[in-house]
């Protein structure tokens, strides 16, 4: 080093400074790659309107679960209204207004009971608990007697979805096992995209293939499996993000009755075909519960389409992509083109309770 001239050394200090800058910058410009690698495989378009569907669905669950709790809140109230405007609720003396009489029975000999599960997965809290009783001497007429909720009267049709009691804390539990996949049903488009992926189940769309696999189950021809799946579909959308695009995708015959929004119940009992035979089993389910896989396994089976035999449900649209139908769609998301087989009338009488059984009934030729 001594034996170099000033300007060498110079020379020599430069090219140790530009080698320090150099690898500076390569380091720099190495850490921007991983940046822009991460972004482009983490925050593409893709993910974000997924997580945008996640967040509006979560969203409008909340506004579900605080109209909820508002119904609850009118319950409650209305309670300590009747307490305190009842001239014999209570005595100056002390005793009892009613002696000999069950404290908690009202005065209509109609117990209710409310119970609300703290059990709840991914924020999705199980809504109250139906109570049922059955008769007593005291009170024939109550054969089956329900807790219910009021539901108020304000809010739109589209943002007041069934009353469901399903535990969700037991995947063994839930009548529709979809249910269990919330974070992957909740980025699902409202309408599938395909009706293949109803018929034979997709890696692309959870919801869609959660239904497949449920129907699957049982011996169900191609038909009613895509006709029941498409409708089971659009009333999974709506109940998960509850809106007027969402609602009025629901055939007029799914939309829900004032038992389904009062009542809690399976939401199994919400993909019936028929309103008149969702309230029956609802309003009787204490009795039917333990006959549940017997009846659904046969009204499986005996729920039929009212479509010749042998005839095409999918066509070829103008892009050679298989599409339902436009007669097929009609026949099923009309309630007149469903039918049940004799075999389902004849077991279960009671179930068919104000309906006109000569038009469901149908006969498979």
């Amino acid at each position: 080093m001594s034996d170099l001239s000033m300007a060498d050394r110079k020379r020599l200090r430069d090219r140790r400074s530009q080698q320090t800058l150099r690898d500076k910058k390569l380091r720099y410009t190495a850490k921007l790659e991983e940046r822009v690698t991460y972004c482009e495989e983490h925050h593409h378009d893709q993910s974000v309107q997924r997580l945008l569907q996640i967040i509006q669905g979560l969203q409008a669950q909340n506004e579900v679960l605080k109209s909820r709790q508002e119904r609850l809140k009118c319950l409650f109230n209305t309670w300590d209204r009747d307490l305190e405007t009842d001239p014999l609720a209570s005595r100056a003396d002390g005793s009892d207004p009613h002696p000999g009489e069950d404290p908690f029975r009202p005065r209509n000999g109609c117990r209710e009971n409310i119970s609300i599960s703290p059990s709840g997965v991914n924020g999705f809290v199980t809504p109250p608990a139906l109570s049922p009783i059955k008769s007593t001497p005291d009170t024939p007429d109550l054969l089956y007697t329900a807790s219910v909720i009021p539901a108020t009267g304000t809010q739109a049709p589209w943002n007041r979805v069934p009353l469901i009691n399903d535990d969700f804390s037991d995947v063994q539990k839930l009548s529709c096992p979809w249910f269990n996949r919330l974070e992957e049903i909740i980025p699902c488009p409202n309408t599938p995209s395909s009706p293949l992926d109803l018929l034979y189940g997709t890696k692309a769309n959870a919801l869609a293939d959660g239904i497949h696999t449920g129907i699957q189950r049982r011996p169900v021809r191609d038909p009613e499996r895509l006709g029941l799946g498409w409708i089971v579909y659009h009333l999974t959308r709506w109940i998960i993000s509850p809106s007027p695009e969402t609602y009025d995708r629901l055939p007029s015959f799914l939309r829900p009755t004032e038992d389904q929004l009062q009542i809690a119940h399976p939401a199994c009992l919400d993909a019936i075909p028929w309103p008149k035979m969702r309230q029956n089993l609802i309003h009787r389910w204490d009795f039917y519960y333990d006959q549940r896989d017997t009846i659904f396994g046969l009204l499986a089976c005996c729920t039929k389409i009212r479509w010749p035999w042998g005839v095409d449900i999918l066509e070829r649209n103008a892009d050679n992509e298989l599409c339902i139908k436009p007669e097929f769609y009609e026949t099923f998301m009309s309630l007149d083109g469903w039918g049940l087989t004799p075999e389902f009338v004849s077991q279960y009488p009671d179930l068919m309770t104000g309906m006109d059984g000569s038009s469901v009934v149908y006969t498979v030729i």
